[in-house]
């Protein structure tokens, strides 16, 4: 008996938008034949977990694992298993589509360290405005995101410990018109209760870190410019949550002065780091 075999579709979705631009997620998902069916891999290249959501549509087969189900996969990971889909009757035809959603983070971390007490992000001694703060009238519209008036060439210091993910820093151009987005210059850090923090807008070759590596809070990382969609020099500063489509600013208390009291930073005031 001849048996007709379904092909294996798999649309790969990138599915997070960072900074207002499309970052390709360096992942794949794909397949590898076994006996009685499949295995559905994936490799993940970035330096933190993704987030795999797969919907499967099954002819004569199932899934060891069920179906329109979130997988976290590991970082760096390679070849890893996420379900395997079994064939349930041989001598009938089976097969099986998917489609797939990927994001960056792990889609089970619930909520966030709202306690965590933040570095303000420039070296001691330092003290810079806030010129434009959580939901400002300008490009912060709804969105829980801190700018903070800098000089280009300032010293950015981590705000926070964490692994850095992604860096541009090869864009020189700036101007006051959304389709500068696509120019700006970034570093973004996974951090430690599954957020991420994006320091943005830094100069041309202004990382003072690379992809992979891990950074402590209060560590040089880079130095501020005035890169992508910008009406002059400044460090933009956001904290995160993501969830496959749904990105979400959260906002963050920070040590001021001294470091023995920690508070929500308010727009035109201007924060000393003394710590």
């Amino acid at each position: 008996m001849s048996i007709n075999k379904i092909f294996l579709f798999i649309f790969l979705t990138q599915s997070l938008s960072l900074l207002a631009q499309d970052h390709e997620i360096r992942a794949s998902v794909y397949h590898e034949e076994i006996p009685n069916g499949s295995k559905l891999l994936v490799d993940n290249e970035e330096y933190c977990p993704i987030s795999v959501q797969v919907n499967l549509n099954l002819t004569n087969m199932k899934s060891t694992e069920g179906n329109n189900k979130v997988f976290v996969v590991p970082a760096r990971s390679k070849k890893y298993n996420i379900t395997d889909v079994i064939i349930i009757n041989t001598s009938k035809a089976h097969g099986y589509g998917m489609q797939s959603i990927v994001g960056l983070g792990d889609y089970d971390k619930s909520g966030y360290d709202e306690d965590f007490n933040y570095y303000l992000p420039y070296k001691k001694g330092d003290a810079y405005t806030v010129n434009q703060g959580y939901n400002g009238i300008y490009t912060h519209k709804n969105k829980n995101s801190l700018d903070f008036d800098m000089p280009i060439g300032t010293e950015i210091h981590a705000a926070r410990e964490g692994v850095v993910v992604k860096i541009e820093d090869s864009n020189n151009k700036h101007c006051l018109d959304e389709k500068c987005m696509k120019y700006d210059n970034f570093i973004l850090v996974y951090q430690s209760d599954g957020t991420f923090a994006s320091y943005a807008h830094i100069k041309k070759n202004g990382a003072a870190v690379k992809e992979g590596d891990s950074i402590a809070i209060g560590q040089l990382i880079a130095y501020s410019g005035d890169v992508g969609y910008s009406n002059g020099p400044h460090l933009h500063f956001d904290v995160s949550t993501i969830k496959l489509k749904t990105q979400k600013t959260v906002k963050t208390v920070f040590l001021v002065g001294d470091g023995q009291h920690a508070e929500y930073l308010v727009e035109k005031n201007k924060y000393e780091r003394k710590y």
